[in-house]
């Protein structure tokens, strides 16, 4: 081949000279022989110059055609930037040109020197190396297998590399290194040593070759070498770009030869000088500082191994959750072992990391989802021979009792085939738990269900039992079933410990069972006992147990006894001691101690002024007075009380009184106009009908009967003088059928009525016995049609219930401005506390829907200041008076509303709260208070699980706000495997975050 190539040189070379000769002597010949010299000896410039001027007065093709050749040819070695376009031009004008390799050759060359690697080897194909002089031969074999190298193409690169590393002396050296690069990338270490060892001191590949056997020598896992050659690097090329790989080797290779504490500063410098170091080596790096005991690096290069769902991420999060437990940090860990659980790349890092999730998730309440007991499960179903399935069984059960999560709880226990003792305790107290449960959200029926069921039980668990009898004896309280939480609340005081912490409850709560069926003698016993028990006599409880044994010593007519208790009542508890004091003084009067209750009723009147008894207090003194016959005094009494407590429940009978006294005293004008005005404030009431008949008596003493008659006719068809006999027989039929239980009958009997006497005597209370009856039946909305017309007549025996009926139905069905208008008049005209409080309540919830925030607010807080409210009440209002407040960013006064709800999280507004309390403190980038809310509230628990979900997302915020991406990725990915609710909102929001993490 080489002499073939030889010839063809030669007999190119004669056609040149004989050229040359023919034209040498001749214009323009010469320019083009000079030019040609020029080209030659390498003056491109001067050659190019006279070609030009030959092509322009030459007419002889063949020499002009090889005159472009040499000037396209020139501008490459001039480096002449357009000149790759040149020489494809001059190949598109003489495509056949005996000098197309050559061009080929130098346009791929040019494309080469361009870093354009695709072009530059595209153009070295097109071009035949047998054609190229011996020098360019060297140039194109090495440039064809660069550009191949460069392409990926390792296979050609490496076999021209191979020849010119044996026939090239110039490229001899590039071509055993490039060679022993290609070895050294393709893996085959051993061989690109062999040809790296002849360059380690040349002067262009010594650091190259240096670095690539120290690299060659670690992937041979030939340790202590790998360590002696990158110790050499970096001793003899302190400066290299290859330092930070060289500190890697040395890092990983002593950990690997078990010198944790060597490697660690080579690891250090690694790390310190890369942006992205590899995770295997923050992995190893990790391990060492765990040897080091130094667990908070370890920590940290433990995240920085985890990356795409490997066996590596699944190794560095084990290992992240047993540094985590060094530091003490359980949640910290327990996120970690979940994360490391998730996936079985390794499945012995799997059960490990399983049993330590669920062991944590148990040992730190952190099981917020109740993930703790399906994670048991599980993991006794993957691996039942594990070593810890002894513990697992042990905890299991214990762990039953301590999620929050009863339903789960349950139905995982119901899975078990054969429980044991302990099992079964649980399921006693989940039972219980359950129960309780359905008690705060006020499911009184299904309480008492699950009471059941875990009474049933036996005695697994006693305590578990005792306080179910305890709960459901509230629940049937709640319920009006007196006679059945009496039997709950004696078996509880009869079974529970006087440690137990609701033993004197039981006795208080069985006291008023009694109290409430007039069972007063074992009220008595009840409410003694009670006392007896009782340790903390600051209780309200305390106090109002002696005023339950006064009144029932009182039912008892056993006056002295109660005046008794009264006194003490009120010795125990002054600040709310009104009702004894005003007990106390009735009691006196029994007694026929007139004096002395007026008194006593003076007493309470000045000490208490705001109390609920002053009413009653004004309108018993006037009947003290009227027996120690001071008439004139009684008078001044009832006045004060008709004008000043016009919507009391007493008004109308001071009014009666009133009249009656003016009537005694001879003030007949006084008299007409007090029963008149009972008459139309109190129409169709008993108190109405009663004046009309005594303004009969007066009208009679003035002799003026016809303007009684007058009078009488002028009032609505229900006050007529007389009532007639059809209109009351009639409607006394119908209620004395009521009363038998014959509802239906009861019904169309009361129907009949209004018919015939629309306006009748008795419209308001057949009214009202239909709209129990139709509420009976479920239809609201005649109900409340009924009770509508109730409400309108202003029947004060009736006016309460009607107003809390109308009211809701109202708000239920929206119509809020109405809801509000009978609310408020329930609030204002309530004839006892409990519809009182029941009328401010709904004003409290209306004006929320109304928007009106600061008027619930304020209407919040005056429903507060009322005694004796429930819990599940106290925290309703709480919570509207919160949110209220938030909405008039009157925040801080809002935040100690939630501060007060958030203690229990058992109701759904504790567990907003908790919530509202984390958002807040983020949004005020309070971080630290946010991480602690959040995770105080993941330690108390709740079963309404959206708002932890919730509370976790701002957990999540909080991290990625100071800077820890880890573990906001950590929490967001464990709610998203871990929450069970299908809230769309709590989805996108865990799916937003984890998408710009």
């Amino acid at each position: 081949m080489k002499k073939t190539i030889f010839v063809l040189f030669f007999a190119l070379a004669t056609h040149l000279a004989m050229a040359q000769r023919t034209v040498y002597h001749h214009q323009p010949g010469k320019l083009f022989n000079q030019g040609k010299e020029m080209f030659l000896e390498g003056n491109y410039t001067g050659a190019q110059d006279l070609l030009s001027q030959f092509i322009t007065e030459s007419t002889d093709r063949l020499l002009i055609e090889e005159a472009k050749y040499m000037m396209a040819v020139s501008s490459f070695y001039k480096g002449v930037k357009n000149s790759g376009e040149r020489m494809k031009e001059y190949l598109d004008e003489y495509p056949e040109s005996i000098y197309h390799h050559q061009v080929k050759f130098l346009i791929g060359s040019y494309h080469f020197d361009e870093k354009d690697w695709k072009l530059a080897r595209f153009w070295f194909d097109q071009a035949d190396l047998d054609y190229l002089k011996p020098s360019e031969q060297e140039d194109f074999s090495f440039r064809s297998a660069y550009a191949n190298l460069q392409l990926n193409n390792k296979d050609e690169a490496y076999r021209l590399f191979g020849l010119l590393s044996q026939n090239s002396k110039k490229y001899r050296n590039a071509g055993n290194f490039y060679a022993g690069y290609i070895d050294y990338t393709n893996g085959n270490y051993d061989a690109a040593l062999r040809r790296f060892e002849g360059l380690r001191n040349h002067p262009e590949f010594g650091e190259q070759v240096a670095f690539y056997s120290a690299q060659s020598t670690f992937f041979n896992n030939k340790l202590d070498e790998a360590i002696r050659l990158a110790d050499s690097f970096l001793k003899a090329y302190p400066r290299s770009e290859h330092n930070t790989e060289m500190y890697r080797v040395l890092g990983n290779s002593h950990y690997r030869q078990g010198r944790a504490t060597t490697a660690i500063p080579y690891y250090e410098n690694y790390f310190g000088s890369t942006a992205r170091p590899l995770r295997g080596d923050a992995y190893f790096m990790g391990l060492s500082y765990m040897e080091a005991r130094r667990f908070n690096e370890a920590v940290q290069m433990f995240q920085k191994a985890v990356g795409e769902r490997d066996a590596l991420t699944q190794n560095a999060q084990l290992q992240i959750g047993q540094a985590q437990l060094k530091l003490g940090q359980k949640q910290q860990a327990q996120m970690a072992f979940e994360a490391a659980s998730r996936d079985n790349f390794d499945p012995q890092v799997r059960e490990t990391a399983m049993f330590n999730y669920a062991l944590l998730a148990h040992e730190t309440n952190f099981s917020v989802f109740s993930e703790s007991i399906a994670l048991f499960e599980n993991f006794l179903k993957e691996f039942p021979n594990s070593p810890y399935t002894d513990q697992v069984n042990d905890i299991l059960a214990e762990t039953f009792l301590t999620t929050k999560d009863y339903q789960a709880a349950l139905a995982a226990i119901n899975r078990i085939s054969r429980p044991g003792r302990r099992i079964l305790e649980a399921k006693q107290m989940v039972l219980f738990q359950l129960g309780a449960q359905e008690f705060i959200n006020g499911d009184m029926n299904a309480a008492v269900q699950h009471f059941n069921n875990s009474i049933a039980l036996g005695n697994y668990d006693a305590k578990a039992r005792n306080n179910a009898y305890y709960w459901r004896g509230e629940a049937y309280y709640r319920m009006a079933n007196y006679p059945n939480a009496a039997s709950d609340f004696q078996a509880f005081t009869q079974n529970a410990s006087p440690a137990d912490e609701n033993y004197a409850m039981g006795w208080y709560n069985l006291g008023y069972t009694r109290f409430k069926q007039n069972q007063y003698s074992s009220a008595v016993t009840a409410f003694q006992q009670y006392i007896s028990a009782e340790t903390n006599r600051n209780r309200t409880e305390y106090a109002d147990a002696h005023n339950r044994i006064g009144d029932s010593y009182y039912y008892n007519r056993s006056f002295a006894e109660a005046e008794r208790f009264y006194t003490t009542a009120a010795t125990i508890n002054p600040s709310a001691a009104d009702y004894a004091a005003y007990q106390k003084a009735f009691v006196m009067g029994l007694q026929r101690n007139y004096q002395g209750k007026a008194d006593a009723l003076d007493d309470l009147m000045r000490r208490y002024p705001q109390s609920q008894y002053f009413d009653d207090a004004l309108y018993e003194k006037s009947r003290a007075l009227v027996m120690m016959s001071r008439e004139s005094e009684a008078i001044n009494v009832l006045q004060q009380l008709v004008s000043g407590y016009p919507n009391s429940a007493l008004s109308s009978q001071a009014g009666i009184q009133l009249g009656q006294l003016y009537y005694n005293g001879g003030n007949y004008q006084n008299s007409i106009s007090t029963y008149k005005n009972v008459i139309s404030k109190f129409p169709g009431t008993d108190d109405a009908r009663t004046a009309l008949l005594s303004l009969e008596t007066v009208y009679s003493e003035l002799n003026d009967i016809q303007s009684y008659v007058n009078y009488a006719n002028s009032l609505p068809g229900g006050m007529r003088i007389t009532v007639s006999r059809q209109d009351s027989l009639t409607y006394l039929a119908a209620e004395s059928v009521y009363m038998r239980g014959s509802k239906a009958e009861a019904e169309s009997g009361m129907q009949r009525y209004l018919q015939s006497y629309p306006n009748g005597a008795y419209h308001t209370d057949a009214n009202y016995y239909l709209g129990v009856l139709a509420d009976e039946k479920g239809n609201k909305q005649q109900a409340a049609t009924y009770f509508r017309k109730v409400a309108d007549a202003n029947s004060a025996k009736y006016l309460d219930d009607a107003l809390i009926y109308v009211s809701a139905i109202e708000y239920n069905n929206g119509n809020l401005n109405q809801a509000l208008a009978d609310y408020s008049r329930l609030a204002n005209s309530a004839r006892n506390q409990s519809s009182q409080q029941t009328g401010q309540m709904g004003v409290v919830r209306t004006q929320y829907r109304l928007k009106s925030f600061h008027e619930a607010a304020r209407a919040a807080t005056a429903f507060l200041a009322n005694a004796n409210l429930s819990p599940e009440v106290t925290a309703e209002a709480r919570y509207l008076r919160g949110k209220s407040l938030q909405q008039v960013n009157e925040v801080e006064k809002a935040m100690d509303d939630f501060q007060s709800l958030a203690q229990d999280t058992r109701n759904i507004y504790g567990a907003e709260a908790q919530f509202i309390l984390a958002d807040t403190y983020y949004r005020w980038k309070s971080y630290d208070k946010a991480e602690s809310q959040v995770k105080s509230f993941m330690q108390k628990g709740t079963p309404h699980q959206y708002w932890m979900a919730r509370a976790l997302i701002v957990l999540s915020d909080t991290y990625r706000a100071k800077g820890d991406n880890f573990q906001a990725r950590q929490y967001l990915e464990s709610l998203k495997n871990n929450y069970k609710g299908s809230e769309a909102d709590v989805q996108q929001m865990i799916n937003e975050r984890l998408s710009n993490l």
